[in-house]
C-alpha cells in the first residue's frame, strides 16, 4: 500500500473508505492521530477460517454460486491501484466469468453477517478499480461471511461509483482537518478498536 501517488495525491484506499462510512472518527483517529490499532480477535482466527473455506470450496462445484464450468479464473489478493484518482485497494479474490464479467470478493470475519452500508462502499470502490484494470463494467460484488459460510450479492451500479468517486474528496477533506469528528453511534463504539483512545477526547 502506499501514501501518496506520483504527483503527491494522497491515496484513499477501500478500506479507508469503509472506515469513513463505518465512522469519520474512527478513521480519523488511524490516519491522523496515527492510533495503533490492536488485532482484533475475529481476524487473529481469520487464516483459520480461511484454511477451513479453502477446503471447504475445492470440494464444492459451485463457487459462490456459479457452476465450476462457468468460471474462468479466480485471483486472490489482487492489488489495485488508479493514479488518476488517488485510490487503491486489495480484492480478496476476484472472479472472472468466461462470459467476462469480473466480480469482485470481499471476505468478512464478522460476527454480524447482514451487509451493511460501509461494506457496499468497498465493494464500490474495488468496483472502480477493476473497472480501470480489465477495462470492463463491474455490475455486481459479493460479501463473503466466512464464519458464517454466507454469500450475499450486491449489486453495484454506475451510479454508485460515480457518487463514491466525488466523496473521495470529503474523505481528503477529514483527514486534512485539525478537528476531530464527532462520536458515532453508541452502538458502534461497543465493537471498535480504538474505543479507548476514542473516550479520551469525549
Amino acid at each position: 500500500m502506499r501514501d501518496s501517488t506520483s504527483d503527491g495525491k494522497p491515496i484513499i484506499s477501500a478500506w479507508d473508505i469503509s472506515q469513513y462510512y463505518y465512522c469519520k472518527r474512527k478513521l480519523y483517529f488511524l490516519k491522523v492521530l496515527g492510533v495503533p490499532a490492536p488485532t482484533r480477535r475475529k481476524m487473529e482466527h481469520g487464516k483459520e477460517v480461511d484454511e477451513a473455506e479453502g477446503r471447504l470450496m475445492a470440494r464444492r462445484k459451485t463457487l459462490y454460486g456459479f457452476n465450476r464450468e462457468e468460471v474462468a479464473e479466480v485471483i486472490e489478493k489482487l492489488y489495485l491501484l488508479d493514479e488518476e484518482l488517488g485510490l487503491e485497494g486489495e480484492v480478496d479474490q476476484t472472479i472472472i466469468l468466461k462470459s467476462g464479467e469480473v466480480i469482485p470478493v470481499d471476505i468478512k470475519y464478522t460476527d454480524i453477517p447482514t451487509v451493511q452500508k460501509h461494506y457496499k462502499k468497498q465493494l464500490t470502490a474495488y468496483a472502480i478499480l477493476l473497472d480501470r484494470r480489465f477495462n470492463t463494467n463491474v455490475r455486481r460484488g459479493i460479501v463473503r461471511f466466512a464464519k458464517q459460510r454466507k454469500s450475499v450479492q450486491i449489486p453495484i451500479t454506475w451510479q454508485d461509483k460515480k457518487t463514491l468517486i466525488a466523496e473521495l474528496q470529503h474523505i481528503r477533506r477529514l483527514l486534512n482537518s485539525e478537528t476531530i469528528p464527532r462520536p458515532t453511534s453508541p452502538k458502534k463504539c461497543r465493537y471498535c478498536e480504538v474505543k479507548k483512545y476514542c473516550e479520551a477526547y469525549r
